[in-house]
């Protein structure tokens, strides 16, 4: 709520606020004056030549103190960028180490994991075809839970599809040997797919553990110039491997009656 009063608009204080501009003026008339009276009183020829002689002095230490001004600032800014450099040096250090780190961590767990899926491809190779139910230890989450942070810190791109292809390959066992367990199914027709694919996939489990442990040991984790993504292997399969796409309708011709027509 106002007051009622006027207000009243700002003044500046001559003694406060503008007495800097006038001692500007009086030092500036000072300076001009002084040479002349000086000329007057000593003579023309000692007061020019004293002025020349200490305005050149005044100048010369006047450009001496701003190059050593500048040159302080520029050797004060690249330290600081020296400290910088350093610190970014350190900090990709760091990145580096703890890539390495969770490259080994996540590669030893596949190595194991692929050592147990070894194991369990040669027993299915070797009893798979005595049993109508077989179920092998066929894991797979270790490559699940440490396939999308590798293939950000890995620059083996072949390998990581190698280990993609090789994995999918597992899903495939599965459902083989699920689909051979079923009812109606001639598992003695199934035998000889999955058996081709599990030998294709024994030779493959070899090669791979030799470059996850290798991985283990040195991961590539920096580009490397020339890399052709290393070596690629679970690339080809047996015909035999492949033929589930019309297993199907094989196995329901042989199983239905004679005369009959196959189930499309």
């Amino acid at each position: 709520m106002e007051d009622g009063s006027e207000r009243r608009p700002p003044r500046l204080d001559f003694w406060f606020d503008r007495w800097p501009f006038g001692l500007l003026i009086f030092v500036v008339l000072v300076s001009v004056v002084a040479p002349f009276v000086t000329a007057a009183v000593w003579g023309a020829a000692n007061t020019w030549t004293s002025l020349a002689t200490g305005f050149s002095a005044t100048m010369l230490a006047f450009l001496i103190a701003l190059a050593w001004d500048r040159r302080q600032r520029a050797f004060a800014e690249f330290q600081e960028q020296e400290a910088e450099r350093r610190r970014e040096e350190l900090m990709r250090a760091r990145e580096q180490e703890r890539r390495e780190t969770e490259a080994r961590r996540r590669f030893s767990a596949i190595a194991l994991e692929l050592e147990r899926l070894q194991a369990s491809l040669e027993r299915t190779v070797h009893e798979q075809g005595r049993y109508r139910y077989f179920f092998p230890d066929l894991p797979s989450g270790s490559w699940l839970a440490g396939s999308g942070p590798l293939g950000m810190i890995i620059s083996n791109y072949g390998l990581m599809a190698d280990l993609s292809t090789f994995y999918g390959h597992v899903a495939e066992l599965q459902w083989r040997l699920r689909f051979k367990a079923q009812t109606g199914v001639d598992d003695a027709a199934v035998n000889p797919i999955i058996d081709a694919l599990a030998t294709e996939m024994l030779r493959d489990v070899a090669v791979l553990i030799a470059h996850v442990r290798r991985q283990v040991e040195q991961p590539d984790v920096q580009p490397i110039a020339g890399d052709l993504g290393g070596h690629l292997v679970a690339r080809r399969q047996r015909t035999g491997a492949i033929r589930s796409t019309d297993f199907r309708t094989e196995v329901e011709a042989e199983t239905s009656p004679a005369g009959a027509p196959a189930t499309p």
